[in-house]
């Protein structure tokens, strides 16, 4: 239970924070912006196909032919079981699977390539199979030199319908939170600092940890109320799918805010100006912006680049968030990311307890 001092000064800060213009644009109109503005452009439509194929010959045949498909440059190939690749499609992960059966290319006896495609997706998917009867073709001339030794089974499968908005909500989201958790406590504390504010209150009776208590109390809060806001804008203006426990995204996001807001107090303590923390917060913030798959998938990056960003705290807040929101994952199924964070608000922490001064 929150003593006196600190539920008056949780409510003071939430009304000094109600009553600044510019922290509320910053806070919520900005990236509600930039939900709205990638939203409608809807990039998710210009990438390439995501193709899952099932290898059931495994001979030379098929992996010819899966060489192939490898080599067109609008596809991308994922390989797994029947049981995962049909699972991936219906989750909306995949446009088209390809399952190539056992007598593939045996002896050039017939065989049947069943191509099970999204439903939902007539463009896309009619691209891939057009791509993938014109492999077919060349094989069967490879095989006898003669068409139709092997025939292309279709067969749509009705799936989750996911667009870019259901990638771009986690994305928002996480940025958000690191936003806010990084450049609020580090420009506030550093002008309190600056104008002697809390020198100041440490000549008061008032215990200076009431009043850290109350300024990440009140930022949690904004940082509940704000993936509330970006969430309904993204499931009731752009028709996003919410999958999971919106319960445990919001616990995502409040352990994801308790590591930024760290941070922020780590910036603050090495900044002795707003001039100094701007940079300072910029150079925390802006490469995972880019790096931890907020606007657009981790996969296009360099193999190495992935192992590291892998490893960033806005990396295991969005993983987490979108695992929720797009695959329905709960909290113990996304333990990974929830341990990372958990990990970073430990060292974030003694960062910034070795880092912060009064003065």
């Amino acid at each position: 239970m929150l003593r006196r001092p600190e539920i008056y000064l949780t409510w003071s800060s939430v009304k000094m924070w109600s009553r600044d213009r510019a922290s509320l644009f910053w806070t919520f109109f900005l990236p509600l912006v930039i939900m709205v503005i990638f939203g409608l452009l809807n990039f998710g439509e210009l990438g390439k196909l995501d193709v899952g194929i099932v290898d059931q010959a495994r001979n030379e045949t098929s992996d010819g032919f899966i060489e192939r498909l490898t080599g067109v440059a609008a596809l991308r190939i994922e390989h797994g079981d029947a049981a995962a690749e049909r699972a991936a499609l219906v989750n909306g992960e995949r446009d088209l699977v390809i399952i190539l059966p056992p007598d593939f290319g045996a002896d050039g006896q017939p065989s049947i390539v069943q191509s099970l495609y999204h439903a939902g997706r007539a463009s896309e998917s009619q691209v891939g199979l057009n791509i993938l009867q014109s492999a077919v073709d060349e094989m069967n001339f490879a095989i006898t030199g003669a068409p139709r030794v092997v025939t292309l089974a279709r067969q749509p499968v009705e799936a989750r319908n996911l667009g870019y908005i259901d990638f771009l909500m986690p994305g928002v989201i996480g940025m958000s939170i690191m936003q806010l958790g990084l450049f609020s406590v580090a420009f506030s504390f550093v002008t309190m600092k600056r104008e002697g504010v809390l020198r100041r209150l440490l000549a008061t009776p008032l215990n200076p940890t009431t009043l850290l208590i109350a300024q990440v109390f009140t930022r949690l809060l904004v940082v509940l109320l704000q993936t509330i806001i970006l969430a309904a804008v993204a499931v009731f203006v752009f028709g996003a799918e919410f999958a999971g426990n919106f319960f445990a995204v919001l616990l995502a996001s409040a352990l994801g805010g308790g590591v930024f807001l760290a941070l922020g107090f780590a910036v603050s303590g090495w900044s002795r100006s707003e001039q100094q923390a701007a940079p300072l917060a910029n150079i925390v913030s802006l490469p995972m912006m880019f790096l931890s798959g907020v606007f657009f998938s981790r996969d296009v990056l360099p193999h190495a680049l992935q192992v590291v960003t892998d490893y960033l705290p806005l990396t295991f807040l969005v993983e987490a968030i979108r695992g929720m929101t797009v695959q329905g994952d709960s909290v113990i199924a996304q333990w990974p990311n929830f341990l990372g964070m958990a990990v970073w608000l430990v060292v974030a922490f003694i960062i910034a307890n070795r880092t912060f001064r009064w003065e």
